[in-house]
């Protein structure tokens, strides 16, 4: 029996398409409008890979090679009283925790129905992107190790 709230997944925007509807998550998006009359914020995220050629040691982004651009729209009539004046600045970046309700067929948009927004405020976003990818690859690795109910 649980005893509270499911947690979300922490994932990157560009991974909410993975997801089933009524998942919770939680992602960082920059941003790039906000619609007052329908009390909705549109968020995109394009992840930045380093080139085969780039050095490790380099952090230039000059060396890095741009993905797709993903979009999620995040309805936050439920919180938008909450969130301070002057919050939701376009391209400011921002945290948010919320349900997935709808997805457009090649996932390039998701639907959100937010219940948490907060500013992300000087992110390093490489390291950012960097250390959720290492937590997705130990936790797909974690999935890999455990024990099937036949092998038990």
């Amino acid at each position: 029996m649980s005893l509270g709230p499911n947690p979300a997944s922490l994932t990157l925007l560009e991974n909410l398409a993975q997801f089933p509807l009524r998942s919770k998550v939680r992602f960082l998006g920059c941003i790039k409008a906000y619609h007052s009359a329908s009390s909705t914020l549109i968020v995109t995220h394009t992840t930045m890979y380093k080139s085969p050629s780039s050095s490790s040691s380099s952090s230039s982004l000059s060396s890095s090679l741009p993905r797709k651009t993903k979009t999620a729209t995040v309805d936050i009539a439920i919180v938008v009283e909450q969130i301070p004046i002057g919050e939701l600045q376009i391209g400011d970046w921002v945290n948010v925790l919320g349900y997935i309700t709808d997805m457009q067929a090649d996932g390039a948009t998701v639907c959100i129905q937010g219940i948490q927004i907060w500013s992300a405020g000087g992110i390093d976003l490489g390291k950012y992107e960097r250390q959720l990818r290492e937590k997705e690859n130990v936790d797909r690795r974690s999935l890999d190790t455990l024990p099937t109910a036949m092998n038990i």
